[in-house]
């Protein structure tokens, strides 16, 4: 596993455009005016978990590249198991977004204003948010034969989930029957659990900790399921 890792890491830092849009978007999301009358940044990291369903979706296209190019084929003549190539990766770009969360929040430590409780608990979420967007990823490249399809289609499902999920906008502006919709997205209790930490609502904030890290779970063994083709 150590050596899939240390190959995904060095293949994903040769994507210069996607690191740069890494840490140079964040700063703008930072510096956009708030919107008046809300207690704490939450449209801020609302845009910013859109932008981790992105990035991980870009670090991620190794793998339906491998599969494209049937380096998969070559790897699998290898003594690698599936499992092992699998969580190399999922390591290799958790570190990377590991560390683009962890600059983002400090900025708005320091930038934004909001309670303690918002920042206390903000760095959870985005950091099960990332795993589960990473695993997502990782899902959804399984379910397709080419990047291009993959892309095309997820641009589409990806921007759907941040609207009805209320990562585009406060969640209390979701009709009532979008909102029963919405509850099977992860999306939704990335952002529901941004107003709660707000709210200070300690115990259901853990418990959409939890629903984030179980899709991740789903979406992990789901998307590992397709073995090496």
């Amino acid at each position: 596993m150590k050596t899939v890792f240390a190959l995904a890491l060095k293949r994903s830092l040769s994507q210069r455009i996607t690191i740069l849009l890494m840490f140079a978007l964040p700063v703008v999301f930072v510096v956009l005016p708030q919107p008046q009358g809300m207690e704490a940044p939450v449209l801020t990291y609302g845009l910013f978990g859109l932008l981790l369903l992105f990035v991980a979706f870009l670090l991620a296209k190794q793998t339906i590249e491998d599969r494209q190019m049937r380096t998969i084929v070559r790897i699998a003549a290898a003594p690698i198991r599936h499992r092992d190539y699998l969580l190399g990766h999922l390591l290799a770009y958790m570190s990377l977004l590991a560390v683009q969360v962890s600059a983002f929040w400090a900025l708005t430590w320091v930038l934004l204003d909001g309670p303690l409780s918002f920042f206390l608990w903000g760095y959870p979420l985005l950091l099960s948010f990332a795993v589960m967007a990473v695993s997502l990823s990782l899902f959804w490249h399984s379910l397709f034969k080419t990047y291009a399809t993959s892309i095309a289609v997820y641009s589409v499902a990806a921007n759907l989930m941040a609207v009805m999920g209320g990562m585009s906008f406060p969640l209390m502006y979701l009709p009532d029957r979008l909102r029963s919709v919405a509850v099977v997205l992860p999306t939704y209790w990335f952002a529901y659990g941004l107003e709660l930490a707000t709210d200070k609502e300690h115990l259901l904030v853990f418990l959409c900790l939890s629903i984030l890290c179980g899709f991740a779970i789903i979406f992990l063994a789901i998307g590992s399921r397709r073995r090496f083709e």
